[in-house]
């Protein structure tokens, strides 16, 4: 038998993932609600890349050593034959969910379990493939402390949010909306990104933030050499005057650009990195509707409307009677305060901050 879970928490990890901005940047709220929707003691999310290695992650209470053998020692500890994690689960074909919830033996003494896994604290996990567009984008891991293990009944519960999960990778137009969440951060290096001159105190806490993974960036201590990327973006600079690039993050993303602060032609020219933390203005407009007292259904109503489309494409996207549109209405008008469709618009777009966010 399924255990019961309040419908709040999956309608909340549905209009979450229905931001379509992926799942990196929401991996605190999907793993704070599949724990919850599940029953486990901590949630993890890695994000991996087209060939299969992770390139970042979050995890809810794993200790800084951990973290720094991952994310700076990934491939020398973690991609023999003996280590079942992250790597190995993006090759399995078939399931897609459950293959740690009994695991040959050798796991036991892999350096994955013991290196990382145990030495967080935890003793069981449950995992999950997110797959899009013919490709794996994602591995979801909850772990356990407690003697019970996972079960089927579980593993039954964190496939029932697949469904959820993807359409965070399909994009709805008001997607690429991004704010800024602080000032700029900054990194000053010689021309070639390979010596570290200077480090703002905030561009340190961004990057050991960001957990992405071979970049060399230390999970506790002072950052002693360039990131990796900083080393591409310099080779970049020699035919564009101001590379970028937008580096997922568990709380967002980071937006990195390069730039010489003095002639190129200068043998001892140093290139200044600036870092900048952003968040999708459309987790902040999901965030308000979920603040509100309504039923999940009247907040997907109210999602919709404040998202720009009309009420008839609302009634027809959440599959709501015109009868029963109306007496939700009434409680949305009554929680938010406007008295019309169009007013409910108005208003979230004046928080936002935008000419309007359509869904």
């Amino acid at each position: 038998m399924v255990r019961r879970v309040a419908k709040r928490y999956w309608n909340e990890l549905d209009l979450v993932c229905s931001t379509g901005v992926g799942l990196e940047a929401l991996a605190p709220q999907v793993c704070r609600l599949l724990r919850e929707i599940v029953g486990a003691d901590a949630g993890a999310l890695f994000w991996v890349d087209e060939t299969g290695l992770p390139a970042g992650f979050f995890h809810e209470d794993t200790n800084a050593q951990a973290r720094d053998l991952f994310v700076n020692a990934f491939e020398a500890l973690f991609t023999g034959d003996m280590e079942l994690n992250v790597a190995t689960l993006v090759r399995f074909k078939g399931a897609n969910c459950g293959h740690l919830l009994a695991p040959p033996d050798h796991y036991w003494r892999s350096n994955t379990y013991n290196l990382l896994v145990r030495a967080s604290g935890h003793r069981h996990t449950l995992d999950l493939r997110v797959d899009h567009e013919g490709r794996p984008r994602a591995i979801i891991m909850l772990f356990r402390r407690r003697t019970d293990a996972f079960t089927q009944e579980h593993q039954i519960l964190l496939q029932m949010a697949l469904p959820c999960l993807r359409k965070a990778f399909i994009k709805p137009p008001g997607a690429d909306r991004w704010s800024e969440t602080a000032p700029p951060a900054y990194i000053i290096t010689d021309r070639n990104g390979e010596t570290l001159k200077f480090a703002t105190e905030a561009a340190h806490l961004l990057l050991q933030q960001g957990n992405q993974v071979a970049q060399g960036v230390p999970a506790s201590g002072p950052l002693i050499v360039p990131p990796l990327f900083v080393r591409a973006l310099c080779q970049r600079l020699v035919d564009e005057a101001r590379p970028s690039q937008l580096l997922p993050s568990a709380h967002g993303r980071l937006r990195v650009s390069a730039e010489y602060l003095s002639g190129p032609q200068t043998g001892q020219a140093a290139v200044l990195v600036t870092l900048v933390s952003e968040v999708p203005d459309r987790l902040a407009l999901v965030t308000q509707v979920l603040d509100l007292d309504l039923s999940p259904r009247q907040k997907s109503i109210l999602l919709a409307a404040v998202s720009g489309v009309s009420r008839a494409q609302a009634t027809q996207a959440t599959g709501t009677s015109p009868e029963a549109m109306k007496k939700h209405l009434m409680a949305i008008f009554t929680a938010t305060g406007v008295h019309s469709w169009q007013d409910l618009q108005q208003r979230f777009t004046a928080k936002t901050g935008h000419d309007g966010l359509s869904a």
